[in-house]
């Protein structure tokens, strides 16, 4: 697949419907229904800029807003996008915003601006998949040699209200 190939199948992303939540119990159908990942070959990731994601991510906002504010919900939802290194995908969902918070277990960081995001995602050397050296310790284990550390989960957030 080429990039243009690439850009044009986003655009069921962008089309898709949205589930709207009536209350906190709704939470997990809402995290399933919403929630969309992205994924690319080393060699389709080299023709990607961040501009095609950026222009990508403004098409969906705006998709999501109107649906939003065509909606009979009587609040707005939260965006959010971050990128999965374990699995090499650029990720984003949409919950209410009567959730009290985004559903991660490790830590976030909350950035205002996709950029980085999508930087991350764009350069990761990995998507044609994580190399694993495998090393056996004492106790004859085998232990993944591959650690990001206990760095926070950079996380794009944006609020689409009812207007």
């Amino acid at each position: 697949m080429n990039k243009d190939e690439f850009l044009i199948e986003l655009q069921d992303i962008v089309h898709d419907s949205l589930f709207i939540g009536g209350h906190k119990d709704d939470l997990n159908k809402e995290i399933s229904a919403n929630r969309w990942s992205i994924s690319v070959s080393m060699q389709l990731a080299s023709q990607l800029t961040v501009s095609d994601f950026i222009n990508f991510f403004h098409k969906v906002i705006e998709n999501r807003q109107q649906q939003i504010l065509k909606s009979n919900s009587d609040h707005g939802m939260l965006l959010y996008v971050w990128f999965d290194w374990q699995a090499s995908q650029l990720r984003f969902n949409l919950i209410s915003q009567i959730h009290e918070r985004l559903p991660f277990s490790g830590k976030i960081e909350i950035l205002d601006e996709l950029e980085p995001i999508i930087n991350e995602f764009i350069h990761f050397p990995y998507h044609d998949g994580i190399p694993i050296v495998e090393t056996v310790n004492e106790g004859n284990d085998v232990q993944a040699d591959f650690d990001r550390g206990s760095d926070p989960v950079k996380v794009f957030l944006i609020s689409l209200p009812k207007k």
